[in-house]
């Protein structure tokens, strides 16, 4: 019996396919965009935690330059005499900095390009890095203008083809250097870039025969805090300690996990403001369409009506019926919506740099707010058609 009625109501919708179809349209879309809103939110929350912990919460990161240029394009402003202002700081540990080139590394059979970081110490410590195979630079690589290297993981595998690296040498733009070490694998970075595709060169020596340079100039420098309860106080104080010598506001960029959290808040903060306008107006636009048309519908259905309750059916019957099918187009709308929102969490979250997540409760927010509005939207009407006078009704075909 149940069976038979829905197809019923689905055959009802059938015949007018036309008026169905504009029903719809406006749940489509606000199902769609209703769709992006949760999923950018989930996406740009995903991607706070990860820059965050690949920052790591107790970091303070400096680079030279401002924020929209890579750190290969930046002026660099920074050097030595900065570090070692900073290295002064009581409540601070593993502090290091950088200098960061592409090169061509050569194993002699096989080369490929990659990223190069002239480090100082204590920065596979700083970054959290974890050795796979082999050992991390002594006091004495740095002392000594050792020409040894640690590499990732991928350029070991292109280079040498899963043997063992470490004692063999490798060409670092025509300078042999000595392998050392290889660090486990990390994969990419929320910007994509690929972290396990590195070169890192104890500083002394990359600035002597890599990056050869006048001045005792770093890329960035980086630290951590021992107390984080004191993370405040020392970030004052380095921001003092650079202010001698530098514009912060023109020349560099303080990156810390609270000022990541504060940007990516305030881009998904627009993002869903814009796509929540959207969504709630698709909707309304949506309720108004489906209430005109069901209005429409109910007047072109009156002889129809009027037959039903001759045969017995009640009013409850003609108000449920009406509203049923405005249930039935909300669960439509609310799959096919799901379906476009989530090819378009697909294609749009990646030029926005938010990782792609298509979450489940974005499917059930869908159906509960379409059916939500289907309802609202045809109660009057069906209400309407559920009054209308039976013999009157059938006179509207003579």
């Amino acid at each position: 019996m149940n069976g038979l009625y829905i197809k019923d109501l689905i055959y009802s919708l059938y015949q007018n396919k036309v008026r169905t179809l504009f029903a719809l349209l406006g749940i489509i879309m606000g199902v769609a965009s209703l769709v992006l809103i949760v999923a950018a939110i989930q996406g740009s929350t995903l991607r706070a935690r990860k820059i965050i912990e690949a920052l790591g919460p107790d970091s303070i990161f400096i680079v030279s330059g401002k924020m929209g240029a890579g750190p290969r394009m930046r002026t660099m402003v920074l050097s030595m005499k900065d570090v070692k202002e900073i290295e002064r700081l009581e409540g601070i540990f593993a502090l290091t900095y950088g200098l960061v080139k592409p090169i061509e590394i050569s194993s002699g059979k096989f080369s490929k390009k990659t990223t190069s970081f002239g480090v100082g110490p204590d920065w596979i410590t700083s970054w959290n890095y974890k050795m796979d195979i082999g050992r991390d630079f002594s006091p004495k690589d740095f002392q000594n203008f050792r020409k040894v290297c640690i590499i990732g993981w991928e350029v070991a595998n292109f280079l040498f083809s899963g043997d063992n690296p470490i004692g063999k040498t490798v060409l670092v733009e025509k300078t042999p250097f000595k392998i050392i070490g290889v660090f486990k694998k990390r994969g990419k970075t929320p910007q994509g870039r690929n972290i396990d595709d590195r070169v890192f060169i104890p500083y002394p020596i990359y600035k002597k025969l890599v990056m050869p340079l006048k001045e005792n100039s770093v890329s960035l420098i980086r630290l951590r805090v021992t107390n984080m309860d004191e993370y405040n106080l020392i970030l004052k104080e380095v921001k003092n300690i650079l202010a001698k010598r530098h514009d912060i506001k023109t020349e560099l960029t303080i990156v810390t996990p609270s000022l990541v959290k504060k940007v990516l808040s305030m881009i998904s903060a627009s993002l869903s403001m814009f796509l929540g306008l959207a969504s709630v107006t698709a909707l309304v636009v949506g309720g108004f369409v489906l209430s005109s048309i069901f209005y429409i519908n109910i007047y072109v259905r009156k002889w129809e009506i009027g037959l039903r309750r001759a045969m017995g059916a009640t009013k409850r019957d003609i108000l449920l019926r009406i509203m049923a099918e405005s249930v039935i187009i909300a669960l439509i709308g609310a799959i096919l919506g799901t379906g476009i929102g989530l090819i378009g969490v697909k294609f749009l979250l990646p030029l926005l740099s938010i990782p792609v997540v298509y979450p489940i409760e974005a499917f059930l927010l869908a159906i509960t707010f379409s059916i939500i509005v289907c309802l609202i939207a045809s109660y009057s009407p069906a209400k309407k058609a559920a009054d209308f006078e039976p013999v009157e009704s059938l006179r509207s075909k003579v």
